[in-house]
Protein backbone atom coordinates (compact mmCIF):
# COMPACT_ATOMS: atom_id res chain seq x y z
CA UNK A 1 0.00 0.00 0.00
CA UNK A 2 1.76 3.99 -0.98
CA UNK A 3 1.98 6.10 2.03
CA UNK A 4 -1.05 8.12 0.47
CA UNK A 5 -3.52 4.88 0.51
CA UNK A 6 -1.97 4.52 4.35
CA UNK A 7 -2.41 8.14 5.43
CA UNK A 8 -6.24 7.94 4.02
CA UNK A 9 -6.83 4.33 5.54
CA UNK A 10 -5.64 5.56 8.91
CA UNK A 11 -7.63 9.45 8.26
CA UNK A 12 -11.03 7.17 7.48
CA UNK A 13 -10.68 5.31 10.38
CA UNK A 14 -9.55 7.86 12.83
CA UNK A 15 -12.84 9.12 11.59
CA UNK A 16 -14.68 6.57 12.23
CA UNK A 17 -14.10 5.94 15.67
CA UNK A 18 -14.43 9.60 16.22
CA UNK A 19 -17.69 8.93 15.12
CA UNK A 20 -18.51 6.26 16.82
CA UNK A 21 -17.09 7.86 20.27
CA UNK A 22 -19.71 10.72 19.07
CA UNK A 23 -22.68 8.15 19.19
CA UNK A 24 -21.27 6.92 22.28
CA UNK A 25 -20.61 10.16 24.10
CA UNK A 26 -24.61 11.34 23.06
CA UNK A 27 -25.91 8.10 25.38
CA UNK A 28 -27.28 9.73 28.91
CA UNK A 29 -24.82 7.17 30.30
CA UNK A 30 -21.49 5.85 29.66
CA UNK A 31 -21.46 2.38 27.96
CA UNK A 32 -18.14 1.63 29.38
CA UNK A 33 -17.24 -1.66 27.59
CA UNK A 34 -18.00 -0.55 24.05
CA UNK A 35 -16.45 2.96 24.71
CA UNK A 36 -13.38 1.42 26.46
CA UNK A 37 -13.04 -0.80 23.17
CA UNK A 38 -13.41 2.12 20.57
CA UNK A 39 -10.93 4.30 23.01
CA UNK A 40 -8.61 1.97 22.23
CA UNK A 41 -9.11 1.66 18.72
CA UNK A 42 -8.70 5.07 18.29
CA UNK A 43 -5.49 5.49 19.98
CA UNK A 44 -3.91 2.55 18.10
CA UNK A 45 -4.95 4.25 14.72
CA UNK A 46 -3.73 7.48 15.83
CA UNK A 47 -0.39 6.10 16.62
CA UNK A 48 -0.16 4.34 13.02
CA UNK A 49 -0.52 7.73 11.38
CA UNK A 50 1.48 9.68 13.57
CA UNK A 51 4.36 6.84 12.79
CA UNK A 52 3.64 6.95 9.24
CA UNK A 53 4.00 10.82 9.16
CA UNK A 54 7.22 10.70 10.98
CA UNK A 55 8.49 8.65 8.28
CA UNK A 56 7.15 10.36 5.97
CA UNK A 57 8.12 14.14 7.02
CA UNK A 58 11.99 13.92 6.13
CA UNK A 59 11.22 13.52 2.38
CA UNK A 60 8.77 15.60 2.23
CA UNK A 61 10.20 18.63 3.90
CA UNK A 62 13.53 18.38 1.42
CA UNK A 63 11.57 17.95 -1.72
CA UNK A 64 8.63 20.81 -0.19
CA UNK A 65 8.89 24.23 -1.43
CA UNK A 66 8.76 26.99 1.47
CA UNK A 67 5.48 27.16 1.99
CA UNK A 68 4.73 23.44 2.29
CA UNK A 69 7.99 23.48 4.65
CA UNK A 70 6.30 25.87 6.47
CA UNK A 71 3.00 23.71 6.49
CA UNK A 72 4.79 20.27 7.22
CA UNK A 73 6.91 22.30 10.30
CA UNK A 74 3.70 23.59 11.89
CA UNK A 75 2.30 20.21 11.67
CA UNK A 76 4.96 17.98 13.27
CA UNK A 77 5.49 20.68 16.01
CA UNK A 78 1.62 20.81 16.22
CA UNK A 79 2.10 16.75 16.34
CA UNK A 80 3.77 17.28 19.70
CA UNK A 81 1.31 19.61 21.44
CA UNK A 82 -1.62 17.24 20.80
CA UNK A 83 0.41 13.42 21.58
CA UNK A 84 0.84 15.78 24.95
CA UNK A 85 -2.82 16.86 25.01
CA UNK A 86 -4.31 13.41 24.13
CA UNK A 87 -1.78 11.55 26.77
CA UNK A 88 -2.84 14.11 29.45
CA UNK A 89 -7.44 13.32 28.22
CA UNK A 90 -6.26 9.49 27.90
CA UNK A 91 -4.69 8.95 31.61
CA UNK A 92 -7.09 11.78 33.35
CA UNK A 93 -10.25 9.89 31.98
CA UNK A 94 -9.90 6.99 33.68
CA UNK A 95 -12.70 4.19 33.44
CA UNK A 96 -13.35 5.66 37.02
CA UNK A 97 -13.73 9.29 36.16
CA UNK A 98 -15.41 8.96 33.18
CA UNK A 99 -18.30 6.41 35.42
CA UNK A 100 -18.35 9.17 37.59
CA UNK A 101 -18.13 12.25 35.70
CA UNK A 102 -19.89 11.69 32.98
CA UNK A 103 -21.03 14.63 31.76
CA UNK A 104 -17.56 16.22 32.11
CA UNK A 105 -16.02 13.16 29.80
CA UNK A 106 -18.62 14.15 27.21
CA UNK A 107 -17.68 17.65 27.03
CA UNK A 108 -13.84 16.84 27.37
CA UNK A 109 -14.55 14.02 24.59
CA UNK A 110 -15.94 16.60 22.16
CA UNK A 111 -13.34 19.01 22.56
CA UNK A 112 -10.87 16.39 21.80
CA UNK A 113 -12.91 15.02 18.72
CA UNK A 114 -12.91 18.24 17.22
CA UNK A 115 -9.44 18.89 17.48
CA UNK A 116 -8.83 15.43 16.11
CA UNK A 117 -10.77 16.39 13.29
CA UNK A 118 -9.33 19.67 12.64
CA UNK A 119 -6.03 18.19 12.57
CA UNK A 120 -6.44 15.42 10.21
CA UNK A 121 -8.10 18.07 7.90
CA UNK A 122 -4.54 20.06 8.07
CA UNK A 123 -2.63 16.73 7.43
CA UNK A 124 -5.40 15.94 4.44
CA UNK A 125 -4.58 19.18 2.95
CA UNK A 126 -0.84 19.51 3.34
CA UNK A 127 0.42 15.79 2.97
CA UNK A 128 -1.81 14.61 0.41
CA UNK A 129 -0.67 16.83 -2.41
CA UNK A 130 2.94 16.88 -1.10
CA UNK A 131 3.03 12.84 -1.31
CA UNK A 132 1.31 13.07 -4.89
CA UNK A 133 3.56 15.43 -6.39
CA UNK A 134 6.35 13.68 -4.96
CA UNK A 135 5.59 10.31 -6.55
CA UNK A 136 5.18 8.53 -3.16
CA UNK A 137 1.81 7.52 -4.07
CA UNK A 138 2.63 4.57 -5.64
CA UNK A 139 5.49 3.50 -3.22
CA UNK A 140 4.43 0.73 -0.51
CA UNK A 141 4.45 1.42 3.03
CA UNK A 142 7.54 0.08 4.10
CA UNK A 143 8.17 0.37 8.46
CA UNK A 144 12.13 0.32 7.58
CA UNK A 145 11.72 2.72 5.14
CA UNK A 146 11.89 6.44 5.28
CA UNK A 147 10.42 8.34 2.48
Amino acid sequence: MSPYDELQRLHAEIRTRLDELEALTARPEPPMQVLSAVRLALTRASRARTMLLERLYPELIARAGEQERTALDALREGAQHDRFASTRHISSWTIREITTRWDEYRDASRTMRAAMRERIGREASTVYPLLAEAGTAGAEVRPDRAY
